[in-house]
């Protein structure tokens, strides 16, 4: 299981999504893990595709990080396609990326470490995290978030669940996807 995997050679997006990482970790007590992009990655099982978020470790390995009663809170950005180039100038590089913010919670520990008398309360986690991503300086970028879900099946699109990891969203735990627009701002003078 990896804990706070940090890319250490940052472009573009990397770099963004690094600072907001940080701040995320930093800023919430309560977040276990906060990872930077994750990878989707397809398994084959018996003819079937599943697709899975993976954190890449280094050395070729990789950490699967779908929910489970283990791994404490935790977080992982997604970038989606398209990639958009604004402008090319010179020097100066701009290119947007519809991307996410995936935060899967397990509510008895936010409530430990909140002293929270009601384990239920989702909206304080989105609150928190709203809070961050609001209010966080990032590295030569910008976002802004424009959606929240919270069904299984829209916090882990793009991902293969089964009926066994659906549970992990009933409570104690609770899942949040934060969807936005991403924008990078990258001096080319290499």
């Amino acid at each position: 299981m990896a804990t706070n995997t940090v890319n250490n050679t940052q472009y573009l997006f990397d770099k963004v999504i690094g600072g907001l990482q940080a701040e995320l970790k930093n800023r919430l007590p309560w977040l276990d893990e906060s990872h930077g992009r994750a990878e989707r990655l397809i398994k084959m099982v018996d003819g079937k595709r599943y697709y899975t978020p993976n954190i890449y470790l280094g050395n070729d390995q990789y950490d699967v990080i779908l929910p489970d009663d283990r791994r404490g809170c935790y977080s992982f950005f997604v970038l989606s396609e398209p990639q958009e180039v604004m402008s090319l100038v010179q020097t100066e590089v701009r290119v947007k990326s519809p991307f996410s913010l995936i935060v899967w919670v397990d509510m008895r520990r936010v409530e430990k470490k909140m002293q929270l008398s009601d384990m239920r309360n989702t909206e304080y986690v989105k609150e928190q995290v709203l809070s961050v991503l609001n209010t966080s300086c990032t590295k030569k970028g910008s976002i802004s978030v424009h959606r929240i879900f919270e069904r299984a099946e829209n916090v882990f699109e793009g991902f293969t669940l089964d009926e066994v990891q659906n549970q992990y969203l009933m409570s104690p735990f609770a899942g949040f996807r934060f969807q936005g627009e991403m924008i990078v701002t990258n001096d080319c003078n290499l």
